[in-house]
């Protein structure tokens, strides 16, 4: 039974890839892949919402301008990890950032609840910061569909 006000945390979750695209784009097609995790992931980017321009119309006769939404697009998805050379996710997430092919991500959440979603790698760089600091990896995935949502 849930306990009213809980909430879930980042604790746990856990990022995936496959290189290829699934038959359909819905939970099952999803499902169907080969994943292989990204490891020692640090940040969770948002996966899930929409980004809406806005439209606007003055005209002469009435001074108040006036505002609706337009199109829309898919916000990045910023995700940080620890660098690891030889981690197989972060070779995949490499080889995708070298490239302009689709890939597919699915991100785990601590309650097991799953979010599916398909992203251009735009962005895989090495992070050294200051001397304290872990070497970590940005990541940047153009969110190239809305995440399909699997509740546990």
């Amino acid at each position: 039974m849930a306990i009213p006000g809980d909430f879930d945390t980042v604790a746990e979750s856990k990022l995936y890839v496959s290189a290829a695209l699934p038959a359909s784009f819905d939970a099952a097609g999803y499902a169907a892949l080969t994943w292989t995790e990204v490891g020692q992931i640090t940040n969770v980017g948002s996966v899930r919402g929409r980004e809406y321009s806005t439209s606007t119309l003055t005209v002469v006769s009435n001074p108040q301008e006036r505002e609706k939404k337009g199109s829309y697009k898919l916000p990045n998805a910023e995700f940080e990890c620890a660098w690891v050379e030889d981690d197989e996710g972060q070779l995949i997430i490499q080889a995708g950032a070298n490239s302009y092919d689709t890939y597919s991500f699915r991100l785990d959440k601590q309650n097991d609840d799953k979010r599916y979603f398909a992203a251009q790698i735009s962005k895989f760089v090495e992070n050294n910061g200051q001397s304290n600091d872990a070497v970590k990896g940005m990541i940047t995935l153009l969110r190239q569909t809305d995440t399909i949502s699997v509740a546990a």
